[in-house]
């Protein structure tokens, strides 16, 4: 059995806070139950200890002042320890958290706190500013993507034209790093970086290096030339919007773009690793609006958020689940959905799904522009075809490195492979026992990917562990 045909067969079921079995996609009613947010929500990264990181066209957050930017905690509450003082003086549209847990912002504000910060802005944990990051002056538009780099740059993308057009980077310290000067033809909305440090961009452009066709999504090299070795042939025939690297190497596209390289492909598409359509990925007649988020899922399933009300036919507002092979996932049931679009989705530790946007509903329950949904995601095991009782766990999750992977009852040989936030095998071994220590001290912080196999290499399990 494939590891796609074991997830697929896997019970889909989450417990709430009362013990009883939630259905996916449903509203989590123990979140946010204050008055919500004033205005849109355009980005949104949850950090480590499972508080989130809130940017956009606000003022005001539960009925207290936060402009533009905020924090909340694991329960959807203001986290009033991070003050950003009278915050930005214009909408966020991008965040980022490092691994130090500074948070970059970016957007089209020229002050944060009353100091100058041209559409870019490095905060403390606390909320407050970095002094210590020193962005250039001029950046004169929007800044709507932001990527951190394993050596601490930082790559921005958006509609400004100064320095480099659309694309500059960043040394560490904020200044520009000058030997990075891609030449993108227009706008750049998302950027992903893959595990060998080349660059995935998507956007409005049509060209790279003027000479190089590449329409609305190429790869860049890590020193920003073009790579010539990714090529989408007629790309898509409009906007991209968002990407995502799976654990495999293969891209998720999402935008307001219909086909790929000539394939009809409505607003979803999966990428081969060389830029080819990913033919095994078929969403039938896909997203009938835009899709402006794709997290995935720790069994791959993706979860799509946009401004869509149908998947391919079948009514979902503005958000759904897609099988791994793209196909609509029914199991995930939002009933009547947002009732708004869904501008950024993100995917906490235990499998519950933060979104944000501008809808003041969810399935005809008030929800003022936040909001989080029941993801599901089993951890039971399953051998020889069947389901088995045995649950995958870890303790402590959040944890400094070292923790235990737990599987009671455990039959047969089994082991274990632990992935990287940017996708990479960073640690493998075998499960000989109930208990199996694992340390990881030292590694650098963020959200690592545990995957149990079966002696063939089986993927038979998958669990999310926070490393702080």
């Amino acid at each position: 059995m494939t590891k796609f045909n074991i997830f697929s067969s896997i019970l889909l079921t989450v417990a709430c806070s009362t013990g009883s079995l939630a259905q996916p996609g449903t509203l989590d009613p123990t979140y946010g139950s204050g008055t919500g947010i004033n205005n849109n929500v355009r980005t949104s990264s949850i950090q480590n200890d499972g508080k989130t990181i809130v940017g956009g066209n606000f003022t005001s957050v539960h009925g207290t002042t936060r402009n533009h930017i905020a924090r909340l905690n694991a329960d959807g509450s203001l986290d009033g320890a991070f003050n950003p003082g009278t915050g930005a003086n214009s909408v966020v549209l991008a965040s980022a958290t490092q691994i130090d847990g500074k948070v970059i912002i970016g957007g089209n504000f020229s002050s944060f706190n009353g100091t100058s910060r041209a559409r870019i802005a490095r905060l403390n944990a606390n909320g407050s500013l970095d002094l210590t990051f020193t962005p250039p002056a001029a950046i004169d538009w929007f800044v709507k993507t932001i990527a951190i780099q394993a050596d601490g740059k930082i790559i921005l993308g958006g509609e400004f034209t100064t320095y480099n057009e659309f694309i500059i980077r960043l040394n560490a310290d904020g200044s520009l790093d000058a030997s990075f000067n891609p030449d993108v033809s227009w706008f750049v909305n998302t950027i992903a970086i893959q595990d060998d440090g080349k660059i995935i961009i998507g956007g409005d452009f049509t060209s790279i290096e003027v000479f190089w066709e590449r329409n609305h999504i190429a790869r860049l090299n890590e020193d920003g030339s073009i790579d010539g070795t990714f090529d989408p042939g007629v790309g898509a025939n409009g906007t991209v919007e968002t990407t995502i690297i799976q654990p495999d190497g293969k891209i998720i596209i999402g935008g307001s773009f219909t086909s790929y390289n000539a394939t009809p492909r409505n607003r979803i598409a999966r990428l081969n690793v060389d830029g080819s359509l990913d033919v095994t990925f078929d969403p039938g007649e896909g997203a009938n609006g835009a899709v402006y988020a794709c997290p995935i899922q720790d069994d791959e399933k993706i979860v799509i958020g946009g401004s869509f009300t149908s998947y391919d036919g079948t009514p979902r507002n503005r958000i759904a689940r897609l099988n791994i092979d793209g196909s609509l996932d029914a199991t995930f049931d939002s009933g009547e959905g947002a009732n708004g679009m869904i501008q950024t989705a993100s995917i906490q530790t235990d499998g519950r799904i933060v979104i944000g946007g501008d809808f003041i509903w969810y399935d005809e329950t008030s929800r003022n522009r936040i909001a989080r949904v029941i993801g599901g995601v089993s951890t039971s095991i399953e051998t020889n075809g069947s389901k088995s009782t045995t649950r995958l766990s870890t303790y402590p999750n959040p944890t400094n490195g070292r923790f235990d992977l737990l599987l009671p009852n455990i039959q047969g040989q089994h082991g274990y492979e632990l992935f990287s936030p940017i996708g990479r095998l960073v640690q493998s071994g075998n499960i000989i026992s109930e208990h199996t220590g694992i340390d990881l001290q030292g590694a650098a912080a963020g959200i690592y990917i545990l995957r149990v196999v079966g002696s063939n290499g089986q993927m038979l399990g998958m669990k999310r562990v926070a490393i702080q």
